[in-house]
């Protein structure tokens, strides 16, 4: 397991001799060395995500094992060890929870404003349902942001890089008095010239997937005895872009294929008559009181309101002629409150340590989405939907010897929601056909999902460990459909087994695991055709194994040279799985008469590669008096993705690999820092995410970002 070292005020503590430093994270809700924590977990600290321009959620795709990332109209897609999401309705829940500061973020799109004011980054690999709860299936990813210093300091950093691409972000942090502290973050950052070239001369924009991101922090951490802290941050993020819908292929259906000629199904150009956009804005307030109610008893409250806004216009067909008459427009608004309580101990001479906790959820998403389609007319689709939840948890590490440990834990969660639908159909004629009279409809879930576990010393500096555990994700309605679609939570249960050793004086660290689950009822899109349109259902009606192995490696290879490798090997496939092909025919899921039922028992989950690699090597060293260089080079290979369970051709993406280097050069004083970067250096087209394209019949997709470079100053005072 690759764990990238933190700096002194991010709890490093440095192994003895020039060997590999230790990690203080919170995986399990408490402080504790990474290396004993029973569990595939990767941290990420600020140093390295500096160096290396981890500056997106994407971006960690070529640092954690068996991540994959993509991004389709806004939305972040996290598969973990094969476990992913293939609904794109916008209701959905995630299959790997993310939280910032131990607040939960529902909405994808708004994981990205972490990375504003980043401290570290914890990913943790298989099911966290005991602790982590609802919507951790495939794991769980930790945003920790930097609080304020224990002195007065700042910093600014201005960029600029290729695709007309320049910003500046800065910070100042220091102490009000002895009892209170200050951080103030700002980001501005704008890439004017997207990554497509949109093709016609009449277009609206001439490039698609341009950024531009305003945004800020600001955190107050009051201490007023030596056991209570009590902090209150607000952060805010308006970002305004673009995303574009790229065709692969002719649509199958004639009518709509003569009408959107011409069509490119190259990488990173596109025709498009439409202004697309894809703007955002979120704000999140979070509250954390940590009170130490004795040297062995804590209690520790994270309140947190997000709200969140997103408009999205996007052209529905790739073309210039516009045969839908009009762009896809859809408007998200959501707020939502969560409030965590935890009580965690440490109790017989710290041979038994527990966690207490609650959790509560409540959250309203209400999504207005309007499609213009060919010879049929306008469709309108509006969900409004509520959520509750709530779960209790417990969790216990007992030293049973001083080289061997049991865990047992346990979490119930109830889950209840409601939603508002309808949908409308507003013919060019002026009539209107009422597909969906408003209509409320409710559901409740109940879920156990447990964890138990050993731990055991087999020498100084090496554990193994053994634990099974079960996780859900929450199920609910979909939207944009034109009936009310119900679908049950996704299960998963399965084992991990691992080991974690520091080796040759601390100068090698090896990190194995190994993981099998079985995931049933996983929640899957299928299409149906509905007064001619094809319109997709959701609906719980797959199952599937995993198993795999996954193995990091961090070594000193001499002063001041740096090895990092990691990488996994799985196996994710359905084990049931009967289907209609949309891709296969023109109406082969249109009605019971028409449709194909394709059993795909055996093949590979969506998004879900056979192999991921990473590999790393770095290299730090002083320039006599002058200062101190650091050079980095690294690769990322993945094997196949499938984006469809059907294999079909134009929706995977064969075996690629990416590669990038870094420097960067900081002078004796640590008055400044200059890093530069090239991304994706041999210019590798890549497909992001693809699906099939209901409404346009076609089969579409996104693709990854093309060769990037760049450079920052970072002056610190």
């Amino acid at each position: 397991m690759a764990v990238v070292a933190l700096p002194a005020a991010a709890h490093a503590q440095e192994n003895s001799g020039s060997g590999i430093e230790d990690i203080v994270v919170t995986a399990q809700k408490r402080a504790e060395n990474v290396q004993d924590v029973p569990a595939s977990v990767t941290a990420i600290g600020q140093e390295a995500l500096d160096l290396r321009q981890i500056s997106s959620v994407s971006d960690l795709q070529s640092q954690v094992p068996s991540l994959v990332v993509g991004n389709l109209f806004g939305t972040n897609l996290i598969t973990l060890r094969g476990i992913s999401t293939g609904l794109t309705s916008g209701t959905d829940d995630p299959s790997v929870a993310t939280h910032i500061d131990g607040a939960y973020q529902p909405r994808s799109r708004s994981i990205d404003v972490a990375m504003v004011d980043l401290e570290r980054v914890e990913v943790l690999a298989g099911p966290q349902g005991t602790l982590y709860g609802r919507n951790a299936t495939g794991g769980a990813v930790n945003y920790v942001l930097r609080g304020p210093s224990k002195e007065f300091e700042g910093e600014v950093t201005g960029r600029v890089g290729n695709y007309d691409r320049y910003g500046v972000s800065g910070s100042i942090s220091g102490p009000i008095g002895d009892k209170v502290g200050v951080r103030v973050t700002g980001l501005y950052d704008n890439q004017s010239k997207g990554f497509t070239k949109v093709l016609n001369a009449n277009a609206p924009r001439d490039s698609l997937e341009q950024n531009r991101v305003i945004g800020g922090r600001a955190i107050v951490e009051f201490k007023p005895t030596e056991r209570l802290t009590i902090a209150v941050q607000g952060i805010g993020l308006d970002s305004k872009s673009s995303t574009a819908f790229f065709p692969f292929a002719p649509s199958l259906d004639a009518g709509i294929n003569a009408a959107s000629r011409p069509q490119s199904y190259k990488a990173h150009e596109v025709y498009t008559d439409v202004d697309a956009k894809l703007n955002s804005r979120y704000y999140q307030g979070i509250g954390t009181i940590n009170f130490e109610l004795t040297d062995n008893v804590s209690v520790k409250s994270i309140s947190a309101y997000q709200d969140y806004h997103q408009l999205m216009v996007i052209d529905s067909d790739g073309s210039a002629t516009a045969p839908f008459r009009g762009p896809t427009t859809s408007i998200t608004n959501s707020k939502t409150f969560t409030q965590e309580f935890n009580l965690n101990a440490s109790l017989f001479d710290d041979r038994l340590k527990s966690i207490l906790g609650f959790f509560y959820f409540n959250d309203k998403v209400d999504i207005d989405t309007s499609l213009t389609i060919f010879s049929t007319g306008r469709l309108r689709f509006d969900t409004l939907q509520k959520s509750k939840s709530y779960a209790f948890f417990t969790d216990h590490t007992f030293s049973v010897t001083p080289s061997v440990r049991l865990m047992a834990g346990i979490r119930f969660n109830h889950d209840k929601k409601s939603a508002l639908q309808s949908f409308f159909i507003d013919r060019f004629n002026g009539t209107t056909i009422t597909g969906l009279a408003p209509t409320t409809t409710q559901v409740s879930f109940n879920s156990w999902t447990p964890r138990v576990g050993i731990q055991v010393d087999l020498a100084d500096k090496i554990m193994a460990y053994a634990q099974y555990s079960k996780g859900f994700k929450s199920g609910g309605f979909a939207s944009n459909v034109t009936a009310v679609n119900t679908y049950d939570p996704e299960k998963i249960k399965g084992g991990e087994v691992g080991i974690k050793s520091d080796l040759a004086d601390g100068r090698v660290r090896l990190n194995v695991a190994g993981f099998y689950y079985d995931y049933s009822d996983l929640q899957v899109q299928s299409a149906a055709l509905v007064s001619g349109v094809s319109v997709f259902r959701v609906r719980n009606a797959a199952a599937s194994r995993i198993y795999g192995v996954e193995a990091q490696l961090q070594a000193v290879l001499a002063d001041g040279l740096k090895l990092d490798m990691s990488g996994a090997l799985q196996s994710a496939k359905y084990t049931s799985f009967l289907t209609c092909n949309n891709t296969a025919f023109l109406g082969a899921c249109g009605s019971a008469a028409t449709s194909t039922l394709v059993d795909v028992k055996g093949n590979w989950l969506n998004r879900a590669p056979n192999y991921t690699a990473n590999v790393g090597l770095e290299y730090e060293t002083e320039i006599g008096s002058a200062g101190k260089i650091t050079l980095r080079g690294e690769s990322y290979f993945s094997g196949g993705v499938y984006y469809d369970e059907f294999a079909t051709p134009l929706l995977k993406q064969d075996p690629y690999s990416l590669q990038n280097i870094f420097v960067s050069f900081t002078p004796a004083s640590d008055r400044f820092t200059i890093r530069a970067f090239v991304k994706n250096i041999a210019n590798v087209d890549y497909k992001s995410s693809a699906f099939f394209q209901t409404s346009a019949f076609q089969q579409t997709g996104t693709w990854g970002p093309p060769r990037t470079f760049g450079a920052e100053v970072t002056a610190r005072f």
